[in-house]
């Protein structure tokens, strides 16, 4: 009995071990063809590469901002544009906040919506109104369609790369993509492609 025992548990340690082999091999051939997560670039707009609109926009404490042009001290600038009334922009705010810390980029949110319902979001989220610019305008001049959305400019003020925006990751593949030189993962994606085709 105690032999037949033996052989059985050998036998399934053998088969277990059969088993994980299979799955660590299958892991490794979907993380070779899962694509990299990335802001999705939107064909409108001005353009990654293209320099950003000069606007000056209003701040929602009174004062006035420059976007595009070349940016003072050198730094790389986010604008992420959001509406009181998206819940993503909302869940997302705080990602965006830390994120732009973490990485030293200039943040600036671009709103759109009640002025009110703005200051309450900027209250709420401790977000600095000097920061928080309540500007229209400004999501006319790079043709945001959908929310939230983020454009990262270069310290020459061009478009360094721009997409909608869901989470961390597709925040960090805008700077991912900047420091590649390239306008989007999707220009990775086939660029990649392009060998094996």
């Amino acid at each position: 009995m105690l032999l037949i025992s033996q052989v059985m548990l050998w036998i399934s340690v053998i088969a277990l071990s059969v088993a994980v082999l299979a799955l660590a091999r299958q892991v490794g051939v979907l993380h070779e063809r899962i694509a990299p997560v990335g802001a999705l670039a939107l064909g409108r707009g001005p353009q990654t590469g293209e320099s950003a609109p000069q606007l000056t926009v209003r701040t929602l404490a009174g004062g006035s901002l420059e976007i595009g042009g070349p940016q003072p001290g050198g730094a790389l600038r986010l604008l992420f544009f959001v509406s009181p009334t998206c819940p993503i922009c909302k869940s997302l705010l705080p990602v965006v906040k830390a994120f732009a810390e973490s990485e030293k980029l200039d943040l600036l949110l671009v709103g759109d919506g009640e002025l009110d319902q703005q200051r309450q979001m900027a209250r709420r989220f401790e977000l600095a109104p000097e920061r928080f610019a309540d500007a229209p305008e400004a999501g006319r001049a790079f043709q945001v369609a959908k929310l939230p959305y983020a454009v990262l400019v270069n310290e020459l003020g061009v478009i360094a790369a721009q997409g909608l925006v869901n989470s961390r990751e597709h925040l960090e593949s805008l700077v991912t993509a900047h420091e590649l030189g390239l306008r989007s993962v999707q220009e990775y994606l086939a660029r990649r492609a392009a060998p094996s085709a």
